[in-house]
């Protein structure tokens, strides 16, 4: 997933432990074929995915340090780490996937990502997403892309697999309720009235709707361009294929709303916690 230029760059990969008893207690029931999603995730490499958030979100102490608002160092380590805790945001994506894909059939989706092809495909996206923590790893994809030739095989295959999955409309959208439940925490941390209504949150939140997209735009063809690199064209046209199938388009829709939930659950709690920090460190009221 990409990083929201402002407050996606932190909370990305963050959740407090309390609200993800929340899901997990809310998931459990309606996960009837919790195998079949265990199997799909392990093929995903889920487990490293989430390893490499919770690391990207650990190591975000220092950006915040930059406006730490009197805040003492130690109580963001903290509250961080209490935040990223990888074992914790694993459930949560576990149970998600469970509510996304009830009733759905899994085995294709399993038989995709266990064979040959499959897992060469998740350790390739695997290895851009770490490669994509490093800013300047960021730039050098970006540049890639704006030199491939529009015209040519390579870029037509990119935006081909980034319309099929609405890459970037799926990301803004969970990039801009992920803001939106940062604020509604952030408000709602103290004992003061919320410090903006909804309609104002809304309104703040769609003023940089530009901003986003074209920062979610640059992130997932750069990330698609590095991504996707070593595969040849018709590998590449596989790939894209799968997406299409109903299996596919079925698996990438659970994926992101699994993703959704957490960052929701997350953002909320980021916001809260924030809020609680400002309160006991800088006495400002919320």
């Amino acid at each position: 997933m990409p990083k929201h230029v402002s407050l996606l760059k932190i909370v990305l990969s963050a959740l407090m432990a309390g609200l993800l008893v929340i899901a997990l207690g809310r998931g459990a029931k309606a996960d009837g074929g919790a195998k079949d999603v265990d199997a799909l995730m392990d093929a995903l490499r889920m487990d490293e995915i989430v390893e490499v958030l919770a690391k990207e979100g650990r190591a975000m102490i220092d950006q915040l340090e930059r406006d730490d608002d009197g805040i003492p160092r130690e109580a963001w380590v903290r509250m961080l780490a209490d935040l990223y805790r990888a074992d914790v945001m694993l459930d949560a994506f576990r149970v998600e996937m469970g509510v996304a894909l009830e009733g759905a059939d899994v085995a294709p989706m399993v038989a995709f990502f266990r064979g040959e092809f499959g897992q060469t495909i998740a350790q390739l996206e695997l290895d851009a997403r770490i490669a994509m923590g490093d800013e300047a790893m960021e730039d050098v994809a970006a540049q890639a892309w704006a030199e491939l030739a529009p015209q040519s095989a390579r870029a037509k295959l990119i935006d081909d697999y980034v319309n099929a999955n609405d890459l970037v409309e799926m990301n803004v959208v969970g990039a801009m309720n992920a803001d939106y439940a940062y604020m509604v925490g952030l408000g709602q941390s103290g004992d003061a009235a919320p410090m903006m209504s909804d309609e104002d949150i809304l309104r703040e939140i769609w003023s940089y709707e530009p901003e986003v997209r074209a920062d979610v735009s640059e992130w997932v063809y750069g990330y698609s361009t590095l991504a996707y690199e070593p595969l040849s064209d018709d590998e590449f046209a596989r790939y894209i294929a799968f997406s299409k199938s109903p299996e596919g388009a079925r698996l990438n829709l659970a994926l992101f709303a699994a993703f959704d939930a957490v960052y929701a659950d997350l953002s909320r709690a980021l916001g809260a916690g924030t809020g609680q920090l400002l309160h006991i460190y800088s006495g400002q009221e919320l």
